[in-house]
C-alpha cells in the first residue's frame, strides 16, 4: 500500500477530499478501507458508496472497512468525501485504500489510495448551526460555485487497529404518528398546528414509510409548510439518510428523539438542483424524526428519509436450555448484542470517558454467545487510555477478559502498559468507594496480566496498589449495618457499591453473607438500570451468594423477557439513553459454570450449578472448539442421580467441578466405569486427575473427547 493520510492545507475542520477515477474498464463493486480524525461520507459520482465514523467513536484510529455495491462504466468519475475532522483537532487527516473490481473477471481493475495527487475544498459554513447540531446545503456546495480545488498536504498519522467489517441497512419509518400542513416558519414539534385549508401539495406519502418507490411528491406554497412525525418503531443507532430528486431551495429541518417529546438531536439540509443522496456525518439514536418541509417552490420527489443502521454481523450462536425463565431471556441477547455491536462497542462515545466496565459486560455476553472477540479488540485499542489522558482503572478488566476469552497475546502485549498505568495510578483517598473498588478490580485484573505475561516488576508494582485500596474501601465498612458507605462521610448506601466492593476480592465470604442480606434494607439504594443489575448479580455470585443472584436476573430480566420488544433497551423503555445488556454471560458462567482458567481456553472449567439447575442442554462456542455440556438430575428413590454429558474439541484441558449436592459418599463413573467410589479414586482411561473435597469432586481431562458421566 502507498496511501499517505491527507488533510486540507489550510487544516479546516469541515472539509471536501477529492480524486479522479479514470477507469479504462468498466468495474462494478470493490471494497475500500478508511480511517480518519472524524466522521467521514464517501461518494462516487454524488451517490454515497461507504462511511466511517472515525474520531467520532474511538480516540484512536482505526481502519473501517467498507465492501462497495455499484457498476461504474468506463471514463472519469469522481470521489468525494465529505468530512468533519473533529472538534479540536491539531491535526485533522483521512486516509484510504482499496479498488475497484473489473466487470468481467472481479480482479482488481482500479486502485485508489490518498495520496498527494488528491485535492481539497473547505465548507464554506460550519455543518453546526443555532438551528441544527449537522447542516448541508446542496446550493453552497463549493464545487457548484466554481471554486477551484486546492492541493493537499500529508499528515504523520497511523491507524492502531482494523474495526470489524459491518453490514448497513436502510431503516424505514414504520408510520406517520403526526401529519398538517403548517406555516412555512413553523417550529420542530411533536404536535403541529394544523393550517386550513391545505393549499399544498404532499403525495404518496407512504412512499416514506415503504422505501424508495414509490416517491412522495411534494411541493408547497411560500408562507405554507409541512410539519409530521415519523415513528421508526424501535430506537435505531445509525446515520440519517435523506434521498430526494430536484426541490431546489427546499429546506429539511430534522429534529431526531428517543422518546416522545424531547427532541435531542436536529439536522438542517437545503435541497439544490437533480438528485441527492445526503448522509449526516454523525451516528444518532432515535425512535422519532419530526420533520419540517418549507420553501418547495417547485415539485420534489421524496424518495427516502431513513436512518442507516451499521452493525457487525455475526452469524454464529451458541445453544443453551436452563430453564423456560431463563431460555425466555436467553433469546432476546441476539438482537440486544447487534444494537450495540457497531465496528466498536455503542456505549459512550468520545469525548466522554469510556465506561470500561460496560463494554466488559458485553464483551462477556458476546464472547458466551457467540464466540465473537473482534469488536472488543476494535474498542481495546481504539479506546485504550493514552498516557496523557485520565487514567481509566477499569481498562484492566476489560483487558484480561479479552485475554482470557481469545488468547489474544499480541493485542494484550500491546495495551498491557496502558492497563498498568491506569491500574496503578494514585487514587484519591477521599473519592467514592465506587471508584476505589473499580481501581481495586482493576489492579487485580492488570496483576493476573503481569504474572501471565511474566512482568514481575509492574506485577508487584499493581499488588502494592491493590493492598492500598483494600485498606481505604476497609475504613468504609459500617460494621453496624453491614455495608460499605458509598462515600467517606456521607450517609449513602447502595446496592451498586456493595457489587463493585463483591468483585474486588477484598471481602470476607462470611461479611458477604451480611451484605447480601443487609442489601435488601429500606433505604438501601437499588440498583437502577439492567448494567448495574448485571454487576450486582455477578458481584454475588462470585461470593456464593448465589441464591439472591438468581433471584436478581429473575427479577430484572426473566419478569420483563415478554414484552414487547426485540432488545432489551426496548423492553425497558425508561433506559433508553443507557447501556442495556442481558443475563447471557450470568447464565453461561454461572449456572453452567463454564469459564476460561487460561487464555483462549487453554484451560478451563466447568462447574454445573446442579442445585440450581436440575437440567441443561448447552452448545458453546470457544477458541478450542465446540463446548457441549448437558445434564439432568433425577431423584429416584429419593436418592439424587445425576447425568451428565461433556464434549469438548481441540487441544487443552477441562476441570469438570461435581458438587457432591449433601451425598456423604458418592459413587462416580465415566463412561461406564467407576471412578470414584467409597471415598476412593479408581484408574480411569479417560481421566488424567482426580480431586476431591468435602463439597465436590474434580475430574481433569487433557484431551478431546466425549464423557458421560453418572454421579449417584
Amino acid at each position: 500500500m502507498n496511501y499517505r493520510s491527507i488533510w486540507h492545507s489550510d487544516a479546516g475542520r469541515y472539509v471536501l477530499l477529492r480524486s479522479s477515477l479514470i477507469l479504462t474498464g468498466p468495474c462494478r463493486d470493490g471494497r475500500l478501507t478508511c480511517a480518519a480524525s472524524g466522521p467521514c461520507q464517501l461518494y462516487i459520482d454524488g451517490m454515497r458508496v461507504a462511511g466511517a465514523p472515525g474520531g467520532a467513536a474511538t480516540e484512536s484510529p482505526l481502519w473501517y472497512v467498507s465492501d462497495l455495491a455499484g457498476n461504474w462504466d468506463v471514463g472519469t468519475h469522481e470521489l468525494v468525501v465529505v468530512i468533519d475532522g473533529g472538534p479540536g483537532q491539531s491535526r485533522p487527516w483521512f486516509a484510504v485504500h482499496g479498488e475497484l473490481a473489473a466487470s468481467a473477471s472481479g480482479t482488481t481493475a482500479h486502485t485508489i489510495e490518498s495520496g498527494l495527487h488528491w485535492h481539497a475544498l473547505e465548507l464554506p459554513s460550519s455543518p453546526a448551526t443555532s438551528q441544527a447540531d449537522e447542516r448541508f446545503s446542496a446550493l453552497d456546495d463549493p464545487r457548484r460555485a466554481g471554486i477551484p480545488w486546492e492541493g493537499v498536504i500529508t499528515v504523520d498519522v497511523a491507524p492502531v487497529g482494523t474495526a470489524p467489517i459491518v453490514a448497513e441497512r436502510q431503516i424505514e419509518a414504520r408510520e406517520f404518528v403526526a401529519f398538517e400542513e403548517t406555516h412555512a416558519d413553523g417550529e420542530l414539534t411533536f404536535s403541529p398546528t394544523a393550517m386550513q385549508p391545505r393549499s399544498s401539495k404532499f403525495v404518496h406519502r407512504d412512499g416514506l414509510l415503504s422505501g424508495p418507490t414509490p416517491a412522495a411528491s411534494v411541493q408547497t406554497r411560500p408562507e405554507r409548510g409541512f410539519s409530521f412525525v415519523l415513528d421508526f418503531g424501535r430506537i435505531v443507532t445509525g446515520v440519517p439518510n435523506l434521498r430526494l430528486r430536484d426541490g431546489q431551495g427546499g429546506i429539511v429541518e430534522i429534529g431526531l428523539a428517543t422518546s416522545w417529546g424531547r427532541i435531542e438531536r436536529r439536522l438542517r439540509y437545503v435541497c439544490g438542483p437533480g438528485r441527492q443522496d445526503w448522509f449526516a456525518l454523525h451516528p444518532v439514536r432515535a425512535r422519532y424524526a419530526v420533520v419540517h418541509l418549507s420553501g418547495f417552490g417547485e415539485e420534489c420527489q421524496f424518495e427516502r428519509l431513513a436512518i442507516c443502521e451499521r452493525f457487525v454481523s455475526v452469524a454464529a450462536s451458541a445453544r443453551l436450555e436452563v430453564g423456560d425463565a431463563f431460555d425466555a431471556a436467553w433469546a432476546c441477547g441476539a438482537e440486544s448484542l447487534r444494537d450495540n455491536r457497531l465496528g466498536v462497542y455503542h456505549v459512550t462515545p468520545p469525548p466522554q470517558a469510556c465506561d470500561w466496565l460496560g463494554v466488559t459486560v458485553l464483551l462477556w455476553n458476546d464472547a458466551t454467545r457467540t464466540g465473537h472477540t473482534d469488536t472488543a479488540r476494535a474498542t481495546l485499542r481504539g479506546r485504550a487510555p493514552a498516557p496523557s489522558s485520565a487514567p481509566a482503572s477499569a481498562f484492566a478488566v476489560c483487558l484480561e477478559a479479552y485475554h482470557l476469552w481469545c488468547g489474544d497475546e499480541d493485542t494484550t502485549r500491546m495495551l498491557l502498559p496502558a492497563a498498568v498505568s491506569s491500574a496503578t495510578a494514585v487514587a484519591d483517598p477521599r473519592g467514592s468507594t465506587q471508584h476505589l473498588a473499580e481501581h481495586a478490580a482493576g489492579a487485580v485484573a492488570a496483576a493476573n496480566l503481569c504474572r501471565t505475561l511474566g512482568h514481575a516488576d509492574a506485577l508487584a508494582l499493581c499488588q502494592e496498589r491493590h493492598g492500598e485500596l483494600a485498606s481505604l474501601i476497609e475504613t468504609r465498612w459500617r460494621d453496624n449495618l453491614g455495608l460499605y458507605a458509598d462515600s467517606v462521610d456521607a450517609g449513602i448506601f447502595s446496592q451498586l457499591t456493595q457489587a463493585l466492593v463483591l468483585a474486588t476480592g477484598v471481602v470476607p465470604l462470611p461479611r458477604a453473607s451480611r451484605m447480601a442480606l443487609a442489601m435488601r434494607a429500606a433505604g438501601v439504594v437499588p440498583v437502577s438500570d439492567l448494567r448495574q443489575s448485571f454487576l450486582l448479580a455477578d458481584g454475588l455470585w462470585r461470593v456464593g451468594q448465589s441464591i439472591r443472584a438468581l433471584d436478581v436476573v429473575r427479577n430484572q430480566w426473566s419478569r420483563i423477557a415478554d414484552r414487547a420488544g426485540r432488545t432489551w433497551r426496548e423492553k425497558r423503555a425508561a433506559e433508553t439513553d443507557r447501556l442495556a445488556p442481558g443475563p447471557d454471560y450470568l447464565l453461561v458462567r454461572w449456572l453452567l459454570g463454564v469459564a476460561p482458567l487460561e487464555a483462549g481456553f487453554q484451560r478451563c472449567r466447568v462447574h454445573p450449578a446442579f442445585a440450581l439447575v436440575p437440567q441443561a442442554h448447552s452448545e458453546l462456542l470457544t477458541p478450542r472448539g465446540l463446548l457441549r455440556v448437558s445434564w439432568k438430575t433425577e431423584d429416584p428413590n429419593e436418592e439424587m442421580h445425576t447425568t451428565l454429558q461433556l464434549q469438548t474439541e481441540g487441544d487443552g484441558s477441562t476441570e469438570l467441578i461435581l458438587d457432591r449436592g449433601g451425598r456423604r459418599h458418592p459413587a462416580l463413573s465415566v463412561n461406564g466405569e467407576a471412578v470414584w467410589r467409597n471415598e476412593k479414586m479408581y484408574p480411569n482411561p479417560s481421566v488424567h486427575e482426580v480431586a476431591a473435597d468435602e463439597d465436590a469432586i474434580t475430574l481433569v481431562f487433557t484431551r478431546a473427547g466425549t464423557w458421560n458421566i453418572i454421579l449417584e
